[in-house]
């Protein structure tokens, strides 16, 4: 996977790149939408801890596959209020460090539940071996 960062148009807005590029030999691993809950079911009451609770749960899945935080490719997010931004980003950084996939952040009227704050899916890459 390649990070493209181009010069020539204007910088990224947050720590993201311009695009992915997935190599010759590279598969996919596209993930559901993500809520912040707990296995149980608990869902806490603030946005930056279901943030939180959805980068502990995608850590699980990508260490199920074998993968880590470097390797995600693309995040979506879907947020339901604009005041959550800061606290978003805030979690959302703390799981990322340096590592900068390809983004998008779109503020939605609602989501599956009243309950959920945000939700997030996307792409990682498994690299393969290049042709």
């Amino acid at each position: 996977m390649r990070q493209i960062h181009n010069p020539d148009i204007a910088p990224p807005f947050g720590p993201y790149c311009h695009a992915v590029e997935v190599g010759p030999g590279d598969s996919l691993l596209a993930f559901s939408g993500l809520v912040g809950c707990e296995p149980d079911g608990t869902l806490p009451a603030d946005a930056g801890e279901q943030t939180r609770l959805i980068f502990e749960t995608l850590a699980r899945l990508l260490e199920g596959e074998g993968l880590g935080t470097e390797h995600v490719g693309k995040l979506n997010f879907f947020v339901t209020r604009r005041e959550d931004l800061p606290a978003i980003r805030a979690a959302r950084d703390a799981w990322l460090g340096d590592h900068r996939p390809a983004m998008s952040l779109v503020l939605v009227a609602g989501l599956g539940s009243e309950d959920w704050f945000l939700e997030v899916d996307g792409f990682a890459v498994r690299p393969g071996a290049a042709e």
